[in-house]
Parts: structure tokens; sequence; C-alpha cells
């Protein structure tokens, strides 16, 4: 997809991308009426990675949900305007040049059209059960957005909610920014606000997931990746500012130094989260546009592996080259639920270059375990040309880097109180040899006739 492609209209929301996957015949829609605790996640882990789905009949909800916004790397190509190995150059663009948010009068904000009342809240959203032992129904696509008080900026972030009742969620906080102002408003003995948007594009999705950097502002990052301000709106009852085309908008107030049970839940790693103590947030309103939409992202899906993956790989790039590394392309990889894999190319690496890449990577991002250096001839996107390189370019006592007991990830299972092992891989050509280990290229004919012949032979 190239900058050119107008396929996404201007305006952008959940439901303005819901008409592109719909144009290109990679939306379905489930019209019979679907049970959430049994049925609803099913469909969408046997859609996952190839089309969105549509609820319009959840059973005891009020609205209809949808998941599976992101089905692969080429649907965020299209949605940011770039080819597909350009799409963490294009977030990164996006963090270094934030284009400031947008104000609009709450008249303006689709969101804010019609506030909930009466006594049901949660309880007619169609929240779906989506693994066996999961402790509940859980909010997992939501953007909590909270203002943090050192900076004035607004933090995005998606953590994983339990609800419970019709007005309490109780929200697991890993390190990181939204952890940090929360303790810091607890220290201080204040209930911190959150505003709770539901239903959103993917570009926000994306950018709810930038660096922790508490002067950047994450709406602002989402306006760089649209190209244009990001229309925003200050809530009616706390005081937070949120995305304006929202689908759906929750306001609370975490309570103050107390903790509720929480968890497990499925997590990226496709193991369970285990469960503890959580801060709680308590609802205090509710608001959604005119016939509004309720999406959910599939804990271990391909949507949830890009929504992380993707600013991820962007800070790989940034990291890499302000330390001298000479990349070419980087990719976390499906198979570590882009998070745990990383595969990086190198421009004619010079010895020790591909070990220094490594130990880069892994101080950048402690939760990658297993990190492959290649040359830029190798493809990064391509599984197959990854293996080659590894079969054709590695010898295990040569090649191999083992860095025992470091930081990791605390949802690793394998990592007991986090502390895991990491692997680095240099599958790159000796500087020296590289004629040897140059891969073998087919001849081509010029120009157009090659896509000629393979249209005539039904390839194309």
């Amino acid at each position: 997809m190239t900058t050119g492609d107008k396929a996404w209209p201007a305006e952008r929301s959940l439901r303005s991308w819901l008409a592109v996957l719909q144009s290109r015949g990679v939306l379905g829609a489930v019209r019979s009426a679907i049970e959430p605790d049994t049925a609803l996640s099913a469909v969408l882990e046997e859609a996952d990675g190839r089309r969105a789905v549509l609820f319009t009949d959840v059973a005891g909800a009020d609205y209809p949900a949808v998941g599976n916004l992101v089905a692969d790397r080429a649907q965020l190509a299209l949605a940011m305007g770039c080819e597909v190995d350009g799409v963490a150059e294009r977030f990164l663009t996006a963090l270094e040049q934030p284009i400031p948010w947008r104000e609009v009068p709450a008249g303006d904000a689709p969101v804010l059209a019609h506030r909930m009342t009466g006594e049901r809240l949660l309880s007619a959203l169609p929240l779906a059960l989506q693994h066996e032992r999961d402790a509940g129904r859980y909010v997992t696509s939501a953007l909590l957005c909270v203002r943090d008080p050192e900076t004035g900026a607004t933090n995005l972030s998606i953590n994983r909610m339990l609800a419970v009742g019709e007005r309490e969620l109780r929200a697991l906080l890993l390190p990181g920014r939204l952890r940090q102002i929360f303790d810091e408003a607890e220290a201080e003995g204040r209930a911190l606000e959150v505003g709770i948007a539901i239903g959103v594009d993917p570009l926000l999705t994306l950018a709810s997931q930038a660096p922790a950097d508490r002067d950047l502002d994450d709406l602002a990052v989402a306006g760089a990746l649209y190209g244009e301000p990001l229309r925003a709106v200050q809530t009616p009852t706390i005081d937070v500012i949120v995305p304006a085309e929202a689908e759906f908008l929750l306001e609370g107030r975490f309570r103050v130094g107390e903790r509720a049970p929480e968890g497990p839940f499925g997590e990226f790693p496709l193991t369970y989260g285990a469960g503890g103590p959580a801060p709680v947030i308590d609802l205090v309103a509710a608001w959604h546009r005119p016939e509004p939409v309720f999406q959910t992202i599939l804990s271990g899906g391909r949507e949830h592996f890009y929504a992380g993956g993707i600013p991820r790989e962007a800070e790989l790039l940034r990291g890499l080259r302000r330390c001298g590394v000479k990349v070419a392309d980087v990719r976390m990889t499906e198979d570590g639920s882009c998070r745990f894999h990383a595969v990086i190319s190198l421009r004619d690496p010079a010895p020790g270059a591909a070990v220094h890449a490594l130990l880069t990577v892994f101080a950048i991002n402690p939760v990658i375990k297993h990190a492959i250096v290649v040359d830029h001839d190798v493809d990064v996107f391509d599984d197959e040309q990854i293996g080659w390189a590894v079969a054709t370019r590695v010898q295990a006592d040569r090649d191999v880097l083992i860095i025992p007991g470091a930081r990791g990830s605390s949802l690793d299972p394998s990592a007991p109180d986090g502390v895991a092992a990491k692997m680095g891989i240099d599958a790159t050509a000796p500087a020296g040899d590289r004629e040897r280990h140059a891969q073998m290229r087919t001849p081509t004919p010029d120009g157009d006739l090659l896509a000629r012949y393979l249209t005539e032979a039904g390839l194309t």
C-alpha cells in the first residue's frame, strides 16, 4: 500500500475503518444470536488473521460487538499509508514528529451524543469470556486516558480490566507510565481520574502503545499517524481529554489504597497471566455515539500481537540507530507473540557489529528473549528466509550468544519472577566471505514481461 492510497476516508474512526474492511471483503457478520461466554471468542479465534467479525446480536447485551480489526501487517500499512516494510519507520516518525490534538466542543463530539442512564451499565455491554480459565468477562480494547500531572500530556494505555457488577473495573497495571502516574496520585491520597475510550481505529490503538515518555502526548502520536490533528474532547464529569470519535466513553476514578482480586486471564504468550490484587476503578458516568459498536480485542490474537509489536519495532529502530547500528529493518515475529522474538537486518555489518546489535536489542527491550541478526539480503518479513539464514550462516559454537539471569517479562511462564535467559544468533555472513554465502538468484526479464508471463500462467 502506498501513501497515495485513498481507501480510508479522512474521518478516522472505528466505523470508517469498518467501511474500509467491508469494501475489501474482509468484514464478516454473525447475525444470529450468539452467546458471549461460549461462542463469540471462538468465532474470533477461527477468523484470526483472516477477517474482522461483526456480531449484531450478542445475548444479554444492548449493543453489537466487533473484533479482529487488524488481520495482518498489510492492513496496518493501508491504515498508515505506507508499504508493509515501512510500518515501523512510519510509527517512529510519528513518535519524533507528533501533531498536537485539536479540542472540539462537547456538542461536536460524537462520543458524547448519548448518556447511558439506568441501573445497567457493564452488563449492557457485549463483554465476553475469552478463555476457559479467565476470572470473568474482561474489557480488552479500552484506551485508559489519564492526564500526566507532571507534564499535562495525555497518556493512553490498554490494560486488561475485569468487569465486576455494573460499575466496577479491576485493572492490571504493569510497570510503565500509567503505573507511575497512579502510584504518585495514590501517594498523594488523590483518586486518579480516568477516561475509558472504547471503539477506536487501529492507528489510535497503536498510539496507545507508544513508549513511556512522560513528555509525549499519545493523542499527538495518533495525530501524526493520521497526518492531521486528532479530534479530542474534555470529559464532562472528570478532568481528562479523550478521543472525540470513540464509540463509548466510561468516566471513572481509581479508589485510593484499595485492591481487589483480578485474574487469571489469557495473555499474549498464549498462557494465563496470574491473578492477584489489582487497583479498582469506580465508574461515575458513561456515554456513547449514536448506534455504537463495541470493540473487543482477542487476547493472543493477531490484533493483540501487532498493537504491541509495531511500537516495539519502532523503539528498536530508534534505539539501534542512536547506538550507531546500521539497521535496515526490524521485526517482532508472530511466533513470539510480537514480544519475545526479534529479527534485525543490518547493512554490510563489520566484524562484531552483529554482537553489538544483539546486546543493544536486549538492553532496549528486556522482554525480548531471542534475537536473530541477519544481513540486508534477507527479508525479515519472510520466515523461510530467516530460517535459511540460520541454516546456512550459523555455527552454534561460534554464532550463538547466551546471557543468563537477565530481566525478562513477568508474563513469561518460563521465567520465574521475570528473570530470563537471552539467546542471540548471529546469522550474518562473514564480512570477508560474503560471496560464498550469496543467495542464488534466477534471472529476471526486464520491464513488465515477468508480470505478463505470470498472468498468462494463472499465477497472479
